[in-house]
């Protein structure tokens, strides 16, 4: 071959050679590189670096030099540490590097762990940041284009407690091309045990860095559910944001796990969507329209949200054309269900759902717990540290009018002990159609009023049922009893006319019924119970002790009728009733028998009676029926 041919195949080979070698990454010993661009970082970033591995370069397409086992300084080598270990990658602008400058248009730390400030007072990153603000904002040129973390832990100071927290495998990508004034990230972390991802798109950081107002697009997930949110921001007075978002959880205790922090009746709450506008700022949020959906139902109001140091708070006032209860008295027992401990020996400790405040005011059109259907519900639960209030302010229910409110107190010396507070009143209830309504036979008629005070305090079920005190009452007018004929059953000396036909046919209409019951240590006494109707007239009188679910009762049946034929005083057609609440006995007492029940009464019911005065009861327990 001839020199003339062999020369440019030679010089072709070699540039070949050299253009495929530019292109591959030379690892070299490189001190002075590592000098070369600290300086150049020290004078554009106020950072320092130093590099204790090898180093790696590659020249084509785009110059980039690798460091390994690195560590970043604020300002000086002494300062505080930036970043430390793992692998950093620099992609420098050919033209600066040609005049001897660095120019970094991408960074990308590898397996890093990266410092932010430690405590409320550490300055770390602040000048890295104001450079960073200033290049981001166009007033120092182009500047770095791209921040790349990949595997890297990033420690830091939280400002919820003051602890130290760190987010382990951070992958994160943030972004502004020299053709776009848009910013954007991109990323994922582990936090507190679990994996999440995050995006925000459509930034302008130089409308933002100026005082002006940029859009923004952004979404988190973790494996418990999502939050989006996309409107507009501004940082003219602190940091503000407005515009529409949602958030759903499929767990909302997991959640909070994630976050660390805590809400209001956390426990009971698992599926939870909000969706609405919203205005937010530092750490409070406003969401003037908001749609809540959780257990099926729907609300619609407005609320707000504060997220403090110590305690969060929620404030809402929600309405719905229905509502659906069924599911929270559900989300109620299965976490009760969850405690491995018997039901009498379950924990009262408010602790788990008293760590945030709450002020909620839920009205519906027609409400429905299991089968019972309310209407005109208006209801508000107040929450706050050591305390829960819920008070319901009306509710119709099958032609009467139900309030109430229940009142639980940690005690200022044990957290653990409970101290509760119920009471309320009925007006004018279809005592007939509510038993139907429940899916039981309608065994009593009449329209019912009533009310009831009662309190207790206990560490346990079991602890608060033996501290309970206070009355309840009940009175029915112009009603009956069904499927018993009181009448017959004293012209029959205390038996029941036996078959299907006379329970059926069988009826005592009454003018009026009462009973009143006085707690007293977690033992009620009937202090009143009578029911008077133009033939006959009955009492009752006994205890019901709540801890052994146990009913024990005296009931007398005088016949009008019979003292009017002939003049003489009546006698009474006497019952004893004793048992468990779901299988007691009946059974016509003889005068020996009643005798002993009198004097054990006696012996025993002495607290009651210094307890004031008696109220109007309406009566169930003291109904004949044939002994077994």
């Amino acid at each position: 071959m001839s020199l003339r041919r062999t020369l440019p195949a030679l010089g072709l080979g070699l540039l070949a050679t050299g253009l495929v070698a530019a292109c591959l990454p030379w690892s070299i010993e490189a001190p002075g590189a590592a000098r070369f661009v600290s300086r150049g970082l020290q004078q554009s970033w106020g950072v320092t670096l130093a590099a204790r591995g090898r180093t790696e370069i590659v020249l084509l397409p785009l110059p980039r030099i690798v460091f390994t086992d690195i560590r970043l300084n604020e300002g000086e080598a002494s300062g505080p540490v930036l970043a430390s270990g793992g692998r950093l990658s620099l992609q420098l602008d050919l033209s600066a590097l040609l005049t001897g400058r660095v120019e970094v248009d991408s960074l990308t730390l590898d397996g890093t762990e990266v410092m932010l400030p430690q405590t409320p007072g550490d300055r770390r990153w602040a000048g890295a940041s104001e450079h960073l603000t200033q290049r981001v904002a166009g007033d120092d040129g182009d500047g770095l284009r791209r921040i790349i973390l990949t595997r890297c832990a990033v420690t830091g100071h939280d400002p919820r407690d003051g602890s130290v927290q760190t987010l382990r495998d951070v992958d994160l990508t943030i972004s502004w091309p020299s053709w776009s004034e848009n910013l954007a990230l991109t990323g994922g972390a582990t936090w507190n045990g679990m994996s999440t991802r995050f995006t925000v798109a459509g930034l302008r950081p130089h409308a933002l860095l100026s005082g002006g107002v940029s859009p923004f697009t952004a979404s988190l997930s973790w494996p418990s559910g999502t939050i989006g949110a996309e409107g507009n921001g501004s940082l003219r007075e602190g940091l503000k944001a407005w515009g529409t978002g949602n958030l759903r959880t499929r767990s909302l205790r997991k959640t909070l796990a994630l976050t660390g922090g805590d809400l209001a009746l956390s426990p009971f709450i698992e599926d939870l969507s909000v969706e609405g506008s919203f205005e937010a700022a530092s750490d409070q949020i406003l969401f003037p329209n908001v749609t809540v959906r959780t257990g099926g139902n729907l609300l619609e109001g407005a609320g707000s949200a504060s997220f403090g140091p110590q305690r969060s708070a929620v404030q809402a006032t929600l309405a719905a054309e229905s509502l659906n209860l069924s599911p929270l008295l559900a989300d109620l027992l299965r976490l009760s269900d969850s405690d491995d401990a018997p039901p009498q020996a379950r924990s009262l400790d408010l602790r788990p759902l008293t760590g945030g405040d709450l002020d909620l005011r839920i009205s519906a059109g027609s409400a429905r717990i299991g089968p019972v259907q309310l209407t005109d519900l208006a209801s508000s639960i107040l929450v706050r540290e050591g305390g829960i209030e819920a008070s319901l302010g009306r509710a119709g229910v099958q032609g009467g009018v139900v309030k109430g409110r229940i009142t639980l107190a940690a005690d200022e010396e044990a957290a653990a002990l409970t101290r509760i507070k119920a009471q309320g009143s009925v007006d004018g209830l279809d005592l007939g159609a509510l038993l139907i309504e429940l899916g039981q036979y309608r065994w009593m008629l009449g329209t019912t009023r009533g009310s009831f005070s009662l309190e207790g305090a206990g560490r346990d079920v079991e602890a608060l049922t033996r501290s309970v005190a206070g009355r309840v009452a009940l009175a029915s007018e112009d009603g009956a009893i069904a499927g018993l004929d009181l009448a017959d059953v004293i012209h029959r000396g205390g038996s029941v006319a036996p078959g299907a036909l006379a329970r059926r046919n069988g009826r005592t209409p009454f003018e009026r019924a009462k009973m009143s019951l006085l707690f007293a240590d977690g033992v009620g006494e009937i202090v009143e119970g009578s029911l008077a109707s133009r033939s006959l007239s009955a009492s009752l009188r006994g205890r019901i002790t709540l801890a052994e679910r146990r009913f024990q009762a005296r009931a007398e049946l005088l016949s009008r009728t019979t003292a009017a034929a002939d003049g003489a005083a009546p006698s009474a057609t006497l019952f004893e009733i004793g048992g468990s609440w779901d299988a007691f006995s009946v059974r016509v007492g003889s005068a020996a028998q009643i005798e002993a029940f009198d004097a054990s009464q006696a012996a025993a019911a002495g607290p009651f009676r210094r307890q004031g005065a008696d109220l109007p009861l309406g009566i169930r327990a003291y109904i004949p029926t044939p002994a077994p």
